[in-house]
């Protein structure tokens, strides 16, 4: 599998994890090519300059990923992303004769297919894959049309083992990822500062970081939010939220909303593709900034209405397993050998 791995903290890299781990219980050899930096049995990282690191992951990815597929006589070359990982995988399926699939999971679609040169890129890429597995029915819907290879929608689950309700008092709002554009984080300040204004003042966390954490500190400035960067044990939080709140508006799935709705925990969403989803039938999913703000406070004061909701994506949550997710990925690859 060539892509982002743990520790590197985001979905792609819990995917990859997860698959690797449900797939070794189906008694499947599983090696990751990453940039990561992992110390992890069959995980080969490739130490890259922040500059430009795509492309040199292409350059060094490309001769270590040769060694790594006839050392260990891989069959398959799974790529996950469809840009830079999704290229490397395609250049190594052809050089070493190996079959190819790719995964795509969220941005590379419904971020950079729609811009001018890393679109050309992701089509490219899209275009080399007789085989391409989407997290969601609206990533595998908005590919389906272009594409003369087969695409199937698989998704992701969630590691019961880890995120599960707690029984202990709620407190606190939390938004959870990537201080980025792509999330929005913008709009969850101005959520948490329109709450302050109707005298909510319940304890609020940042779980994540990206290039927009200094300005998000100084335009929340007695806000009171709480900032804790990139944490590993998320769950440890998400258990003890009253709500989670999701701003983005390009998500392909929302692990993270997954996990919270694991944890028992209602997720009020900006309208997008992962969380009609997700999120559709528990009516969390609001279209405007007005009712974004409305539906986080009725969940605040109402405890009755946040236990009903907590039930309900409690048992959607239930839906999704990384067993689930191994299993029908591993029929896909029986089929490629057909």
């Amino acid at each position: 599998m060539i892509g982002e791995y743990p520790p590197k903290i985001g979905g792609i890299s819990t995917h990859i994890s997860q698959l690797k781990k449900e797939l070794n219980k189906l008694d499947q050899d599983v090696f990751v090519l990453t940039y990561s930096n992992c110390l992890e049995d069959k995980v080969y990282s490739t130490k890259l300059p922040k500059k430009f690191r795509g492309i040199f992951f292409i350059i060094f990815g490309f001769f270590k990923g040769i060694n790594i597929i006839r050392k260990n006589k891989i069959d398959l070359i799974h790529a996950h992303f469809a840009t830079t990982p999704g290229l490397l995988g395609f250049f190594l399926s052809v050089i070493t004769r190996r079959k190819r699939i790719l995964t795509v999971h969220g941005s590379d679609i419904n971020v950079y297919l729609n811009r001018k040169i890393m679109g050309q890129l992701v089509r490219l890429v899209l275009s080399k894959y007789p085989v391409i597995i989407a997290v969601s029915p609206d990533l595998a819907e908005k590919i389906t049309h272009f594409l003369k290879g087969d695409v199937i929608s698989i998704p992701n689950g969630v590691d019961n083992l880890r995120f599960f309700p707690n029984v202990s008092e709620k407190q606190g709002i939390g938004f959870i990822g990537a201080l980025v554009n792509e999330k929005n984080p913008r709009d969850f300040v101005e959520l948490i500062r329109e709450l302050r204004k109707k005298g909510i003042v319940e304890p609020t966390y940042i779980i994540g970081d990206g290039y927009l954490r200094k300005e998000l500190e100084e335009i929340s400035n007695g806000l009171n939010i709480n900032y804790l960067g990139e944490i590993i044990n998320t769950e440890k939080y998400l258990k003890k939220f009253k709500v989670v709140v999701s701003t983005s508006k390009t998500e392909g799935f929302g692990l993270s909303i997954l996990e919270a709705m694991a944890c028992g925990v209602p997720v009020v969403s900006l309208v997008s593709p992962s969380s009609e989803y997700l999120l559709g039938d528990s009516n969390l999913v609001v279209q405007d900034k007005n009712q974004l703000v409305g539906l986080v406070e009725k969940i605040i004061i109402n405890p009755e209405l946040r236990l009903e909701l907590s039930n309900k994506v409690l048992e959607k949550s239930k839906l999704f397993s990384w067993k689930k997710c191994a299993r029908d990925t591993f029929d896909v690859y029986k089929k490629l050998f057909e």
